[in-house]
């Protein structure tokens, strides 16, 4: 049997996040398709402060096997944020590299030391996300065959020197999106394997209980964002459009995730918190797009959310990846600025015809790309091919 050791430095069912999310996905599929499957990770649940939670040691999940490592310090945001912007802001050449990936965390020595003391156990190891130090220190001490899904994009700390070598690393690299493998290929020029994998989505056909509007009192149409609600994620540019737009339209925008920023008081705006999966998946499904507004993405599976439920999504144009979903489905529409952004909205909601048609388009992609089947059938097959 062939033995799989993951790196990710969040594990769990209560784990929010993308590349945790696929992580986990991953493992539990592989372990039920007859590869054995070990997780390092750490005791953190949380990846603002990295606080302790979970109980250090073995445990199984789903099958899975845990093994999980005390995080050394907390993280304290608001000062390692003021750190990073100090930090990226000085000349590269006076920059410590090794105390920002320290800072920034989780600091897990006990972990690391565990992955160079039993990767002999071990046939190939799979690494989630480039930028942490689970993944940074681990690489070091990997002999073995790695792979290494990077969840890249465009953000300062992909600028520092010392990435170079964990994008050199790797065997593999198994990319979510082409504009990510794109970029990656232009920063580092790999030498090793990139593979286009992408990521599966649960396409759940189920009829469910539909009280989604009743519930939450929604009469209107409505434009929906999910994720976290925090500056930098292009909101700002959302909430401005939004107000022009409800001069004209009758229309509210629907909130949902973690809020981590001040929500302005404009009428209309509705702040739902966190609700259950169906809740969401039926939020999707009712709204009139769904708005993606961050510049940052190396996925964005609420994209591929709102297509599962054949919904179109209006993007920000300055994600590559955001775009490329857009061009490549034709599920959406894309904007750059608060007037293109309310035209785009005025486009769908006058034409109710032309929102279906873009709905059915998204949802066609998502089967042909995004199907668990189709997926795992790539990453098993890329896995095999690093073995002797």
């Amino acid at each position: 049997m062939i033995k799989i050791g993951i790196v990710v430095q969040r594990y769990g069912s209560e784990v929010v996040g993308g590349a945790e999310t696929l992580a986990r996905n991953v493992a539990e599929r592989l372990n039920s398709s007859g590869f054995d499957v070990t997780v390092f990770t750490t005791t953190a649940c949380d990846y603002i402060t990295w606080r302790n939670h979970y109980p250090s040691g073995d445990s199984v999940l789903k099958g899975v096997i845990i093994k999980r490592f005390q995080v050394k310090r907390e993280r304290n945001i608001e000062k390692f944020n003021a750190y990073s912007e100090t930090f990226f802001h000085s000349d590269p050449d006076d920059r410590d590299e090794w105390k920002w990936i320290n800072e920034q965390g989780p600091q897990c020595p006990d972990l690391i030391e565990a992955l160079e003391r039993e990767q002999e156990s071990f046939d190939v190891f799979i690494f989630f996300t480039y930028l942490y130090y689970t993944t940074i220190r681990g690489l070091g001490v990997i002999k073995k065959p790695v792979v290494l899904f990077p969840t890249a994009h465009d953000e300062p700390p992909i600028y520092l020197k010392l990435m170079k070598t964990v994008f050199q690393r790797p065997e593999a690299l198994f990319f979510l999106t082409r504009a990510e493998m794109n970029f990656v290929s232009l920063q580092f020029k790999p030498k090793n394997r990139m593979d286009l994998v992408r990521t599966g989505v649960d396409i759940d056909s189920r009829n469910r209980l539909d009280l989604f509007r009743e519930t939450f009192m929604l009469y209107t149409p409505f434009l929906l964002y999910a994720g976290r609600i925090e500056k930098g994620k292009g909101l700002e540019l959302v909430f401005q459009a939004f107000e022009e737009l409800k001069k004209t339209c009758l229309v509210d925008l629907v909130l949902i995730g973690k809020q981590l920023m001040d929500i302005p008081p404009i009428r209309g705006v509705r702040y739902l918190g966190y609700i259950s999966e169906n809740e969401k998946m039926l939020a999707f499904k009712h709204a009139l797009l769904s708005v993606q507004p961050s510049s940052l993405e190396s996925l964005s599976i609420t994209t591929l959310e709102s297509f599962s439920q054949k919904t179109p999504v209006l993007v920000n144009r300055q994600s590559a990846v955001l775009e490329e979903h857009v061009k490549l489905s034709g599920g959406g529409l894309t904007y750059e600025s608060v007037n293109e952004f309310v035209d785009q909205l005025k486009t769908v909601y006058h034409r109710p015809g032309l929102r279906k048609r873009l709905g059915e388009k998204g949802y066609d992609y998502l089967i042909k790309y995004y199907s668990w089947d189709v997926v795992m059938e790539k990453i098993k097959k890329g896995i095999l091919s690093l073995l002797p």
